[in-house]
């Protein structure tokens, strides 16, 4: 993983540029990014260059109440660019064209099939069937991109295809599923069909050891990527599952947004700059989370993974409001949106 920039800043003016609370993002065919803000209930979409480029799905405005979001998860991007968000409140699917226009949602709370109690990741495979995490039913579920159902599989527990709060999931090249099993601290492989394959990860903070993963992506070259949300961390696995390395961020201010803020806010300017942001913290502090809540650089509370065009791996940070992209693969197959 080698570092490239970061895009991002926090906002919490309701529109515009930055991010509040970023869930997940996701691109489009022409490789705009499109950031989920949990905080603002909207869709941010921006150039890799950050160009700031609209906005929509916002919690304000005339629309009927089902049309609005509340407290979103996922989002993803099918091969028709109409894309696909989860939303944990509404426990429902919603659908926008690539310009940000409603085209309608699906789903209902519930423990049925085809229904939802905290709906997650989503994940979409090469025929675009739609992989939706249910997350207190503690199951994935199978649907056509219209919302019909197909197949569902897991239950709660911690035994080989059982799932404890599992929150996300990808598809890889051979349309196989990997689901974030969050409080299990495990990753567990599936057909696209649900039968088990294997899993990966063991509790703890040692090499291929997770504590809560939140998401996983794969390239195309079967490198597995996990963020390892109770260690800060992304894990590097190969497609046996075997450790390679781990990644805790390379963050700088240097980017677009932030220089064009603080050129209107000296004071804050010169102020981060005579700052410690990188301090020496007691031994009682040495931990992941206080580590990577008192130094900048650092992830700090990693919610997704995604791989663009390009190859570049995309850490959504939620408790930073912003994303950290790193060069991963060289391969120009990748599957950008392999994401959980």
């Amino acid at each position: 993983m080698k570092y490239i920039k970061t895009i991002g800043m926090i906002s919490n003016v309701g529109q515009g540029r930055g991010f509040l609370g970023p869930n997940a993002c996701a691109f489009s065919s022409n490789g705009n990014m499109f950031v989920l803000n949990s905080g603002l209930n909207r869709v941010t979409v921006q150039t890799f260059d950050e160009k700031y480029l609209t906005e929509f799905a916002t919690w304000y405005g005339d629309e009927p109440g089902d049309k609005k979001l509340n407290t979103p998860s996922d989002l993803e991007f099918d091969s028709n660019d109409q894309l696909y968000i989860t939303d944990e409140i509404n426990n429902a699917v919603f659908i926008y064209d690539v310009d940000g226009n409603f085209i309608g949602q699906w789903g209902k709370f519930g423990n049925n099939v085809g229904e939802f109690s905290g709906p997650s990741g989503i994940a979409i495979d090469s025929k675009d069937n739609l992989y939706v995490v249910d997350q207190y039913n503690h199951r994935i579920q199978k649907f056509t991109k219209d919302g019909k159902y197909i197949t569902s599989w897991g239950e709660n527990g911690n035994k080989e295809g059982q799932f404890n709060m599992p929150w996300g999931i990808c598809v890889d090249n051979e349309d196989n599923i990997y689901v974030a099993d969050w409080r299990n601290d495990r990753i567990q492989k599936f057909t696209k069909d649900g039968e088990y394959i294997t899993s990966y990860g063991t509790t703890g903070s040692g090499k291929g050891e997770l504590i809560r993963p939140s998401d996983v992506a794969v390239d195309a070259n079967g490198m597995i990527y996990i963020s390892d949300w109770g260690n800060e961390r992304v894990v590097v696995m190969d497609k046996n599952g075997e450790y390679i390395s781990s990644e805790r961020g390379k963050s700088t201010l240097t980017t677009e947004w932030t220089n064009e803020f603080f050129e209107s806010n000296v004071d804050e300017r010169d102020s981060r700059s005579k700052a410690n942001l990188i301090p020496d913290l007691p031994q009682h502090l040495q931990t992941p989370y206080h580590m990577s809540s008192q130094s900048e650089p650092l992830f700090w509370g990693i919610t997704d993974l995604s791989i663009d065009q390009n190859g570049r791996l995309y850490v959504t940070e939620y408790r930073r409001h912003r994303c950290q992209v790193f060069n991963i693969c060289i391969s120009k197959k990748a599957k950008y949106n392999a994401k959980i």
